[in-house]
């Protein structure tokens, strides 16, 4: 009897032994997930609609951008086009060209993740106070620029007033922020975190453009920043392809004034 209740009291001291082993296992398990959440970057909820991107995305565009020019060479190799006509093109065939690239990202999206093409791109109504800021922040960069390049750069342009509507007013900024601020800003932020996600952004986007000048250089990167900023800040690529527009239309009125 009295090795039996020997027996049944050593049991249950095991058992809490167990119990107590277990739990400190498991103890050391959440500490090891909650610093490995504390050490990952912490993604704006705003970005939520747009977990399923990746750098996948962004390197099949850029192989698309890839054949889009093999294509344009190719057409003036067999005299199909004229090489003055492609460094000087057209405003139809700049509009060909726009809808081509906002179709090959389309067209990506949507084979690789479903009829969700543009949620996942961030294409969703911002609010009230985000749709201020991209309209005052528009002109304010458009101002700032502008001052910039007459102090810099005293050159005169001609406008078209049917390239500053479709173009710089519509398919550009729609087209580069569908990529940059809705495509790619929210895969880079995953890994660096929405601060440096925006930097690395706007030097993205600044260096794919023509420029000639550092000066040129820093005021894509400024307004690429300010794109990015409004983005992360509003959760919506409306709101950043509304201040590039308006940034657009605001400098080449200065300008044209």
């Amino acid at each position: 009897m009295k090795a039996n209740t020997k027996k049944a009291v050593d049991f249950p001291s095991r058992a809490a032994t167990l119990a107590a082993e277990t739990d400190g296992a498991s103890g050391s398990e959440r500490a090891k997930v909650v610093l490995e959440k504390h050490s990952r970057p912490r993604l704006p909820s705003t970005f939520e609609r747009s977990t399923a991107l990746s750098y996948a995305d962004v390197g099949f565009f850029f192989v698309s951008v890839f054949f889009l020019a093999m294509m344009f060479r190719i057409a003036v190799r067999l005299h199909v086009l004229n090489q003055a006509r492609l460094d000087n093109p057209t405003l139809p065939l700049q509009i060909t060209i726009s809808l081509s690239l906002i179709g090959s990202l389309y067209a990506i999206i949507r084979l690789r993740h479903g009829r969700r093409v543009w949620t996942l791109l961030g294409w969703v109504w911002p609010s009230r106070i985000h749709l201020v800021a991209a309209l005052v922040g528009g002109i304010g960069l458009g101002i700032g620029v502008d001052i910039i390049a007459h102090a810099t750069t005293p050159t005169t342009h001609l406008i078209n007033l049917w390239n500053l509507i479709l173009l710089d007013g519509l398919l550009g900024p729609v087209i580069e922020e569908s990529f940059f601020r809705g495509c790619l800003l929210p895969v880079v932020a995953r890994t660096t975190g929405p601060t440096i996600g925006i930097a690395a952004t706007a030097v993205l986007f600044a260096t794919l453009h023509p420029i000639s000048t550092f000066v040129q250089w820093f005021c894509f990167v400024t307004t690429g920043t300010a794109f990015g900023w409004i983005r992360v800040k509003s959760g919506s690529t409306a709101a950043s392809t509304l201040m590039h527009a308006v940034y657009n239309v605001t400098l080449f009125l200065c300008q044209g004034l």
